[in-house]
């Protein structure tokens, strides 16, 4: 797809469940020489760049993790135009170094307000990256802290565990409705398998060509080892039991052509 040019520099959107690799595609995109950004963004959860200081935590990690200041971020945000936010972000980052190039905006948590994201940036193409349900929440649970007994913290909170994925899942189904010419769905799973291929559609996707050498990269942002790995495709299978995993996959059975059977 070719991105909307009034939303210059924007020229894709990533989201997806936490821990699903929007973080592993966000420094692939990266290695593309005419194309960068920063950790994360959110700001197209407000109404407008001005609202933005009311949407936390993501006003403030957007502050830190693109190495900006208080009286910075006042200058990126003061404007309605959503391009121009993009454009001043890119300007004043230090991240940035090349000031040409464009931007994607990754930030996970828009899978659950998609529609009314893309309603935002029209044309914009989206990626919204998606995993099985037991590898989320194994990976929930690991980063609350309970990596030495994962399956205990997901049982006492399942409830949470199971509408924290069916809201994301929804979320990305509702914006189907309006926007699904501009949606490319990428499973983790496949992603690991198939690195080649899945990126090659990504890209292609956001109307750029692939290199094989952006697999390998540099992160400091939550990526184990420098490239596509098939060590956690389905760690479940050692830390969770079958019978945890099975009602897993029974409560979320509503978007089961997620689930992995590899």
């Amino acid at each position: 797809m070719q991105a909307n040019p009034s939303l210059a520099p924007l020229r894709a959107i990533v989201c997806g469940y936490e821990k699903s690799g929007t973080t592993l595609i966000n420094e692939i995109l990266r290695r593309h020489p005419r194309l960068d950004s920063g950790h994360e963004v959110g700001v197209l959860l407000a109404d407008s760049p001005r609202q933005f200081h009311g949407k936390q935590p993501y006003y403030a990690f957007f502050k830190q993790t693109w190495k900006v200041t208080d009286e910075q971020m006042q200058e990126i945000c003061d404007t309605d135009a959503w391009g121009e936010f993009y454009a001043r972000a890119r300007m004043i980052s230090p991240l940035i170094t090349d000031k040409t190039v464009e931007l994607f905006d990754k930030t996970p948590v828009y899978m659950l307000h998609l529609r009314e994201v893309l309603a935002k940036v029209p044309g914009i193409p989206c990626v919204v990256n998606v995993r099985d349900p037991r590898a989320l929440m194994l990976s929930w649970a690991n980063w609350s802290g309970h990596r030495d007994a994962p399956g205990e913290w997901i049982e006492a909170n399942f409830e949470y565990c199971e509408n924290r994925f069916l809201s994301y899942a929804r979320g990305y189904r509702d914006a189907l409705a309006d926007h699904s010419d501009r949606i490319l769905l990428n499973r983790f799973e496949p992603l690991c398998l198939e690195p080649q291929i899945q990126l090659e559609n990504i890209f292609n996707f956001f109307g750029l060509e692939f290199s094989s050498d952006y697999l390998t990269f540099e992160s400091e942002h939550f990526v184990y080892g420098t490239t596509v790995s098939q060590d956690y495709l389905a760690p479940y299978r050692q830390a969770l039991t079958p019978a945890l995993c099975q009602r897993i996959l029974q409560a979320t059975r509503e978007f089961g052509e997620w689930h992995y059977h590899g």
